[in-house]
């Protein structure tokens, strides 16, 4: 392991730092290795720090067994990505407070960039989780990767939908990626290492304590490109990630659900207050759409293109598109394609380059 992705890791289990102060040491000192000698007088100097953190900070870093650490990564094989790596997700980068270093086991993709989180109660109704299966499986086959929690309930039900769909999914807990919890998802944990990643902030060992779970939920929020609310009660977890949603500029969708239901309440409540309502996949497609472009440019270089990478369906519809723009009902009629596979389509061939979306859901080749 590099001596970088050390250093990162050891500043990060140093308990007095977190990810708002790392990031105002590292903006001080630039570069990690220098942040892990500065002595206590320096440490001070710095705008948020002041002379008492600064000598807790000290006092604390010597008490890390790195060594220990190391050995638990490897025994476990999981995998360190820190904000100076390529792989560190685009999307996560750009939060407030992002995390230093991730501990995963699985592979993250350049594709995950393209992605919705998915959250609700844990005490899931027959409705809810049918919902989050449904919505999973759907978003997975238009190409869009799930972000969850592995917890029970709506959590469980995303992951398995996705996985159930061939689709990529994302795990991110509140504890260490090598504890198994909750202990019922481990055939669940193994089955997302292999169809995406399972992460954590959290060091090797930290155990699923209560006040993890909220600052674990800002990572959730932060992976996507929107949230989606499955099924809440009125004083759920749930508004957290809804919360850090929001403040990190990411769309909030809800799935309604009965008046009556108790576990509707925080839902329908979302809707009341802007959330947009969403009845199939298409209402989601609909409002990421318009970001495919933007991403196309942060994340990915320009190269030719080869009508040979498309697939069938994306090549009959390419070809109905033409030299001219044309609408997205004239593309359904002539294809005898389903408005759902359409709009997965053509989400497709935004993202690949071929196509872009005009307003008026008119779609034009690139």
């Amino acid at each position: 392991m590099e001596k970088r992705t050390i250093s990162y890791l050891t500043l990060n289990m140093v308990p007095d730092i977190g990810p708002v102060r790392f990031q105002t040491l590292l903006n001080y000192f630039g570069n990690v290795e220098d942040i892990l000698v500065a002595n206590a007088a320096d440490l001070a100097q710095i705008k948020g720090i002041g002379e008492k953190i600064a000598q807790e900070i000290v006092e604390k870093r010597g008490d890390v067994r790195i060594d220990e650490e190391l050995k638990k990564i490897d025994a476990a094989s999981v995998r360190v990505i820190t904000l100076e790596d390529e792989e560190y997700p685009l999307n996560l980068k750009s939060i407030w407070a992002a995390p230093p270093a991730l501990y995963t086991k699985g592979c993250l993709k350049e594709e995950d960039r393209l992605s919705i989180s998915m959250v609700g109660t844990r005490s899931a109704s027959f409705y809810g989780r049918r919902m989050a299966d449904n919505f999973a499986q759907d978003l997975a086959r238009a190409g869009l990767t799930v972000v969850s929690g592995l917890a029970r309930g709506i959590d469980t039900a995303s992951h398995l939908g996705a996985i159930s769909a061939n689709g990529r999914t994302i795990a991110v807990l509140g504890c260490g990626v090598d504890i198994m919890y909750p202990p019922e998802n481990k055939r669940l944990f193994e089955q997302i290492v292999q169809h995406g990643a399972v992460l954590s902030e959290f060091p090797m060992g930290t155990t699923p304590e209560k006040f993890n779970f909220p600052r674990r939920n800002r990572i959730i929020s932060g992976l996507a490109l929107g949230t989606l609310v499955v099924e809440a009660s009125i004083r759920s977890g749930t508004f957290i990630t809804t919360e850090y949603a929001l403040e990190q500029g990411r769309d909030v969708f809800a799935v309604p659900g009965c008046i009556d239901s108790r576990l509707s309440a925080g839902t329908n409540h979302l809707i009341q207050q802007g959330a947009k309502l969403v009845t199939c996949v298409e209402d989601i497609l609909e409002e990421i759409g318009l970001l495919v472009t933007t991403l196309k440019q942060i994340a990915i270089p320009e190269k030719k293109k080869d009508i040979n990478e498309l697939l069938g369906t994306e090549k009959q519809v390419y070809s109905l598109i033409g030299d001219k723009p044309q609408q997205i009902d004239y593309l359904i009629y002539n294809s005898d394609i389903s408005a759902g596979q359409m709009a997965s389509i053509l989400l497709q061939l935004e993202l690949k380059g071929f196509v872009r979306q005009l307003p008026g859901k008119v779609f034009v080749r690139e």
